[in-house]
């Protein structure tokens, strides 16, 4: 189609009583054959195409539903071809309309195509100065919508190119007033400051008096407004001067002395779960400062850990591997808590028998991450320690808990118990666990067929761990070898023979 085409088809837009007829031409006519840049960017820039997307509720002359989807769908089609460059002075005018749209589907298809053209420049390591602020401020709008459909994907780009222009006045004050407005658009804003902090201590220093909002949000009486900052909070110890920050402010002191006094508000005890998290995520990247500088959350956590209440459980299982998920923390925790980390194990053995399945499947991917190592082999102290708390666990150098839960009927529970013995099996002492429980090998070398695939598979990869393993004889390993050179989805050929019967002599 030639630019007159285009060109007419717009015109026509105008008339409401054709804009369904145009908008199915329109894209019919994209789909066969795309237009120039500059086609598209003259069809973005046409008002009515707007006015068709917009969503009017009530009223009778409002767009419908099949108009709605038709303009998207050229929209979005459009802001492919028009190849957005951010450096672009005439890139705001362009986007103007679709960000500062009432519908908020066509925020997001613009916000979209903005973060897939960042992205694209930081990968190519050439990330476009803005001209002016008149992009920025569109998107840092976005964060005052009600809408949470596209505030995501505005904090994703604002944490790419606001680094540029945080010291300009105007993008300060645009801050300030995200300060200023509901609970939502201040945690979207304590999000973004997180984001940007964790770039360097001069993106911090811009930023502090968003964190320092951040943290007032701990003395207010929302629980889940406390719990939402909480989490918002722990990315910023990944870097050493986001930690040296928190620990100017004492956000570890604050938090965790909610825990400490929880007899003078006994209300604080609903955050104790969201106080358990952050101080395992925190210790995930940095297990010195939280295992050894406040073992009294340590000793909270082994308590939870105990209680068998499983309104509180899954919370406690997930923190405990973030506390030993690094090899650093699990010496950590075996040199400042290792009667505590027995005490538990024992707990988790007798836990397999009573939880309920969704706790149990919690419970296997809890010992899943406390055993695994990033490097295998691992050093001789560690490879001891993990013994140890295994043996706890299941009572010796059995696997007959595990073997339990993979013979129930449940998928997810045969899933997540396969996942751990196959952790267990890349140690030697774990291979020797599974060689002394009854039944266990003669399970993973049946050719069972009513087994979901994807047991399937984790029982062939575990074969092929013990394939080459020195603990088997040389005819086990023969049998493994062949189970796993056959795949794991072989069927075995039912042998029918045939006798004939004997005639009379």
């Amino acid at each position: 189609m030639d630019e007159s085409w285009w060109l007419a088809q717009l015109k026509a837009l105008e008339s409401k009583a054709q804009r369904l007829e145009t908008l199915n031409g329109l894209n019919t006519a994209i789909n066969k054959s795309a237009p120039s840049k500059q086609i598209a960017r003259r069809v973005l820039a046409a008002p009515e195409l707007y006015e068709c997307a917009e969503i009017g509720g009530s009223d009778p002359a409002a767009p419908k539903d099949g108009m709605v989807s038709a303009t998207l769908e050229l929209l979005d089609r459009c802001l492919h071809l028009m190849a957005p460059e951010t450096g672009d002075v005439e890139l705001p005018r362009l986007l103007n309309r679709g960000l500062t749209h009432t519908n908020p589907a066509v925020r997001s298809l613009v916000l979209n195509l903005l973060h897939r053209e960042l992205l694209r420049q930081v990968h190519s390591g050439q990330i476009q100065q803005l001209p002016n602020n008149e992009l920025l401020f569109l998107v840092l709008d976005e964060l005052k919508q009600t809408e949470t459909e596209a505030s995501a994907v505005a904090i994703q780009i604002l944490s790419i190119v606001l680094i540029q222009r945080l010291n300009d006045p105007g993008v300060q004050a645009k801050l300030v007033q995200l300060l200023q407005q509901n609970e939502i658009v201040r945690c979207r804003a304590y999000e973004l400051a997180v984001n940007l902090s964790k770039s360097s201590a001069s993106s911090l220093s811009y930023v502090e008096f968003i964190l320092d909002a951040a943290l007032s949000e701990l003395d207010n009486d929302d629980v889940l407004l406390q719990a939402s900052v909480m989490e918002i909070l722990v990315p910023l110890a990944e870097q050493n001067h986001g930690l040296s920050y928190m620990e100017r402010r004492r956000v570890f002191d604050v938090i965790s002395n909610r825990v400490q006094r929880l007899e003078e508000n006994p209300l604080d005890a609903l955050l104790v779960p969201s106080i358990m998290k952050f101080f395992g995520k925190i210790a995930a990247v940095q297990p010195q400062k939280i295992i050894v500088g406040y073992s009294h959350m340590l000793v909270c956590l082994f308590e939870q850990l105990q209680s068998e209440d499983e309104t509180i459980l899954p919370t406690a299982l997930d923190t405990l591997p973030n506390l030993a998920g690094t090899p650093q923390g699990k010496m950590l925790l075996h040199l400042n808590f290792q009667p505590a980390m027995e005490r538990t194990m024992i707990k988790y053995g007798g836990y397999t028998k009573k939880l309920s399945a969704p706790i149990k499947v919690r419970l296997l991917n809890s010992l899943d991450v406390i055993y695994a190592m990033e490097t295998m082999p691992p050093t001789k102290e560690i490879d001891n320690v993990l013994r140890g708390w295994y043996e706890a666990f299941a009572g010796g150098l059995q696997t007959n808990y595990i073997m339990d839960l993979i013979n129930t009927p449940f998928p997810d529970l045969q899933l997540a118990a396969l996942a751990l013995l196959k952790t267990l099996c890349k140690y030697r002492w774990g291979v020797e666990a599974l060689r002394n429980t009854g039944g266990a090998v003669e399970f993973l070398l049946s050719r069972q067929k009513d087994l979901h695939k994807d047991v399937k598979f984790l029982k062939w990869e575990i074969l092929e761990l013990l394939s080459v393993s020195p603990e088997f004889t040389p005819t086990e390993t023969v049998r493994f070898t062949a189970y796993v050179n056959e795949g794991p989805y072989h069927i075995q050929a039912d042998l029918n023979i045939a006798t004939e019967p004997q005639g009379s002599a």
